[in-house]
């Protein structure tokens, strides 16, 4: 079968269409239209509650802040090598036993002593040179430099 005659016969209608002639009224005959009414009755109208979406509730954890690691200053004595230049070191306060933050800078040139005592570092040059880091009763660090 050719595509042309498979198009044909598929688009053709399956029964010829039919054909009813005009209906003709005798004089004076008048049609009423036929009117349907509604019906009263209405079905109810049925309203399907939809359920809410219950979303699990996680407990909360209080946030901790980062505190980084801090070091005695025992710790500190054995531990730090004294280099010139800047320096920024997290130290547990002798008084306070809390976590401070000690920045302090020490010249280039030779080191002559290096003391750790219970609240105080003590840095002394060759040229009379010092740096003294004080450890405060009130919780706070004091850093002097002596050139």
């Amino acid at each position: 079968m050719t595509p042309l005659i498979l198009s044909l016969t598929l688009t053709a209608p399956a029964q010829p269409p039919i054909y009813t002639p005009g209906v003709q009224l005798a004089p004076g005959v008048r049609l009423q239209p036929q009117v349907t009414p509604f019906p009263t009755y209405r079905p109810p109208v049925v309203v399907v509650p939809v359920p809410v979406p219950v979303y699990p509730v996680y407990p909360t954890y209080p946030v901790v802040p980062n505190v980084p690691n801090a070091v005695t200053l025992s710790e500190f004595s054995r531990f730090f090598t004294p280099t010139p230049g800047r320096h920024s070191v997290w130290v547990v306060h002798p008084v306070t036993r809390q976590a401070v933050q000690v920045n302090f800078t020490l010249p280039g040139g030779r080191l002559q002593e290096f003391e750790v005592d219970r609240r105080t570092i003590r840095f002394e040059f060759r040229g009379g040179q010092r740096v003294e880091i004080d450890f405060r009763t009130n919780g706070t660090v004091r850093v002097e430099y002596d050139r």
